[in-house]
């Protein structure tokens, strides 16, 4: 558990954050560009005081899981993640971002967001594997009629 204790609060506050680069381009594919938004990831969470649990990688995306934020929405985390990589990735690494031809970019405008109650080795595997099985493939998901939790949901 990652329980937050301030001095009039106490509290969980966790996330799943999922960014894409650029027209899904697999930049993660190259171990330097992987190991380089690593770093940033991390150095970007120290600075804004929240807890990065963990980080997975495709070759076309990143997840991340961040702990005690209780301060920040999921739109700003992404915003202020999603900024300060883009802007050191393309500084530092320019030459090998190049042929994936990004433009003056590095991520993709979206991104995918859930609240998360504690985070242990088996959650991130859970939800890294299930976002996998609905990532941008174009599968409407429906509700079932006999769907219990939002997880539960069924391709249409």
């Amino acid at each position: 558990m990652h329980r937050t204790s301030c001095s009039h609060s106490f509290g969980e506050s966790n996330h799943h954050l999922q960014f894409t680069p650029k027209y899904r381009r697999p930049v993660f594919s190259d171990p330097e560009i992987m190991e380089e938004v690593k770093q940033l990831t991390q150095i970007k969470a120290n600075q804004l005081g929240v807890l990065l649990i963990a980080q997975e990688f495709g070759p076309d995306h990143q997840h991340m899981f961040v702990a005690r934020c209780k301060n920040y929405s999921d739109a700003k985390l992404a915003n202020e993640f999603k900024g300060f990589v883009s802007r050191k990735i393309r500084q530092k690494l320019s030459h090998k971002l190049a042929k994936f031809k990004l433009g003056k970019s590095f991520w993709s405008d979206g991104y995918f967001f859930e609240t998360v109650g504690s985070v242990t080795a088996e959650h991130r595997k859970f939800y890294i594997e299930r976002c996998q099985k609905k990532h941008w493939v174009g599968t409407n998901y429906i509700k079932s009629k006999d769907q219990t939790q939002l997880t539960k949901f069924i391709a249409g």
